[in-house]
């Protein structure tokens, strides 16, 4: 558990990271207006294939989907709770000062920290499907065709014999 939500916390931080980095590099004022929920959607299919049950894992794609689509949903859903948050982060190196909904790097980087926390901590781990043991051939314990154990028949017959 405590693995999932580091590793949760890692993703989210460098995902969100980048993105809301990159997308300050690009449009610095892009988080400003609606434009921003389009990016908060990108940020929440991103971390959808990558969290979690990653895309590339085997038989991950139909729920890596689904994760994207909700992803989408949620990110956009954050972004509207974040905007009301009050909170005004100070310039910092060549970041402006912003608020916490308007501001790239924290706004895309709390979005994908909050998913991918989300995410790994719901993924349940049952990526290994156990296989069935091979029994040995002289085992005692191996269970006949028609359901009854070979030891229990193999015994009345073992002391019918010893009786005679």
């Amino acid at each position: 558990m405590l693995k999932r939500l580091l590793v949760g916390l890692l993703i989210g931080v460098v995902l969100g990271g980048l993105l809301g980095y990159g997308l300050f590099q690009v449009i610095p004022t892009a988080m400003a207006g609606i434009l921003g929920y389009a990016f908060a959607a990108a940020t929440g299919v991103l971390v959808g294939l990558v969290a979690g049950k990653p895309i590339w894992a085997k038989g991950a794609a139909v729920e890596a989907g689904l994760k994207a689509f909700v992803g989408a949903l949620l990110a956009m859903g954050i972004l509207f709770g974040i905007r009301f948050i009050g909170v005004t982060i100070p310039a910092v190196a060549e970041f402006p000062a912003a608020e916490l909904g308007r501001h790239p790097l924290t706004s895309l980087g709390a979005i994908a920290l909050i998913l991918s926390v989300f995410y790994e901590l719901d993924n349940t781990g049952g990526d290994e499907e156990e296989a069935p043991k091979a029994r040995i051939a002289g085992d005692k314990t191996r269970i006949a065709s028609d359901g009854v154990d070979a030891l229990e028949e193999e015994e009345p017959a073992a002391a019918a014999k010893k009786k005679h």
